[in-house]
């Protein structure tokens, strides 16, 4: 297996797995945004044939973003109208899964137009303050935020306002789109998107229990717990997956491989 995941090992419950070594990537001792990333959108790091993994988990802008997607083997395709760009492994696997869904007049299509796919940095910074900015007009209104914090918040730089909101929400002001969870379930902090590393999509027919089980057997799997819409490649056997490290969890009867952590 590490012959074919880069820097393998991961440790889960104290033992070692295959998977990128997560000191590598994530600096989890010492920065809270990459520790909560791993713990929602890790699971993506044991994610094998082919996938090109970064550098580091979260980027801190454009460029950075630019530079490892272009080094990535981006693969463009149309999907049911949409085009789309996914690493060239994940593409592959997701025409796979189309045509078997085709045979059984089934259909796979992308969520939300070409961003259900790749995003850049800036994509995930506009999605990041579609989230941001509502809730903090909210919570200043409802007193639980001051508006000096408030406005010291807004001229922060993303880094330290995304550690900023986690703080707020450790205190049960959560900024999702209804304010009832993590904003990490509705969007993720930006420059840290399994989008953004050309593994993710968003797809329309989440719902269809039939659709979930062609894209796993694909290697497609939920692993963002909460946000159904939200596939990742991984490129591993279902039956394998905890033996990388990763845990089923179920929400809205759904199930989402996730990193076990506990």
């Amino acid at each position: 297996m590490e012959e074919r995941l880069a820097n393998a090992e991961i440790y889960c419950n104290g033992k070692k797995t295959t998977g990128i070594r997560l000191d590598v990537v994530c600096d989890v001792d010492n920065d809270a945004v990459a520790a909560r990333f791993f713990r929602e959108y890790g699971a993506m790091f044991v994610a094998g044939n082919g996938v090109r993994f970064p550098v580091k988990c979260v980027f801190a802008n454009d460029s950075e973003v630019q530079a490892y997607q272009s080094s990535a083997s981006p693969k463009t395709q149309n999907i049911g109208g949409t085009t789309i760009v996914l690493q060239e492994s994940a593409m592959n696997a997701l025409q796979d899964a189309i045509s078997e869904a085709a045979k059984k007049n089934l259909r796979i299509t992308p969520r939300g137009g070409s961003i259900g796919a790749k995003r850049s940095f800036q994509d995930t910074v506009d999605l990041w303050y579609s989230r941001f900015n509502p809730a903090l007009v909210y919570w200043t209104g409802k007193g639980k935020i001051s508006r000096r914090d408030a406005d010291l918040a807004r001229g922060m730089n993303i880094q330290k306002q995304v550690a900023q909101v986690l703080e707020w929400e450790n205190k049960g002001y959560y900024f999702s789109k209804d304010l009832s969870k993590s904003i990490l379930y509705s969007v993720a902090a930006p420059g840290a998107s399994q989008h953004i590393f050309m593994l993710a999509l968003d797809v329309e027919q989440f719902g269809n229990k039939a659709v979930r089980d062609i894209l796993a057997k694909h290697g497609w799997f939920q692993t963002v717990k909460s946000d159904l819409p939200h596939f990742t490649y991984l490129g591993v056997e279902e039956n394998k997956l905890p033996s990388f490290g990763l845990k089923p969890v179920f929400a809205s009867g759904q199930k989402f491989w996730i990193p076990n952590l506990d």
